[in-house]
């Protein structure tokens, strides 16, 4: 069972992207994650990752996207470039880069738009004071 914080207390248990074409979304979002896919009905389901709080699911639906994303995700990746380009092999595509206070992410969609935020992730803090 679930650790909940209080009886009124939300989980998050996953994060769920509207698509229209189910099989091409469960496609590049588990071979983007290294996760297996299964589709069951209208739903994509991506295996539950080691080290990931978080899994992904997809659902068919019969309205397209429109408009921007309120909501996206923020993935922190070791290598940066190596990561764009496996998303434009596997059919997205690669936006805008950002910076801020030393962090630098690119803006990506995925085949049907949807946006999501890929970031270089930082090298540990020194916590011995130097080398």
């Amino acid at each position: 069972m679930p650790d909940f914080q209080s009886d009124d207390t939300p989980l998050l248990i996953a994060t769920t992207i509207d698509c229209s074409d189910l099989d091409l979304m469960t496609r590049f979002w588990s071979k983007l994650l290294g996760v297996e896919g299964a589709i069951h009905d209208q739903f994509g389901f991506l295996d539950h990752a080691p080290g990931r709080n978080v899994t992904i699911w997809l659902q068919q639906v019969p309205e397209g996207r429109s408009g921007k994303n309120r909501v996206h995700l923020d993935f922190a990746v070791p290598d940066l470039d190596a990561t764009l380009r496996r998303i434009e092999e596997l059919g997205g595509s690669v936006g805008d880069q950002h910076e801020w206070r030393g962090h630098v992410w690119r803006t990506c969609s995925d085949p049907e738009g949807n946006v999501f935020d890929v970031m270089q992730a930082q090298p540990p803090a020194d916590t011995n004071g130097g080398s």
